[in-house]
């Protein structure tokens, strides 16, 4: 998560947007990337977590159920 964090400021590619705000894709994208570090033995189960919290994300933007992470 760390990684995730540090890149939102600092990716070139994926970092947030002047104003702050970063979409789905450039969010999974930063988790995507800070899988790549991760041991082979992890490597799966981190990505379908980091999939179902992109996932939570948009289903409580689209007001389909409350997220924690939006409160």
């Amino acid at each position: 998560m760390s990684t995730v964090v540090k890149d939102f400021y600092k990716d070139k590619s994926f970092c947030r947007d002047n104003d702050g705000n970063i979409n789905l894709w450039k969010l999974h994208n930063l988790f995507t990337g800070a899988n790549k570090s991760s041991y082979i033995d992890s490597f799966l189960e981190r990505s379908v977590g980091a999939h179902n919290f992109v996932e939570q994300i948009r289903s409580g933007l689209e007001g389909r159920s409350s997220n924690w992470y939006l409160n």
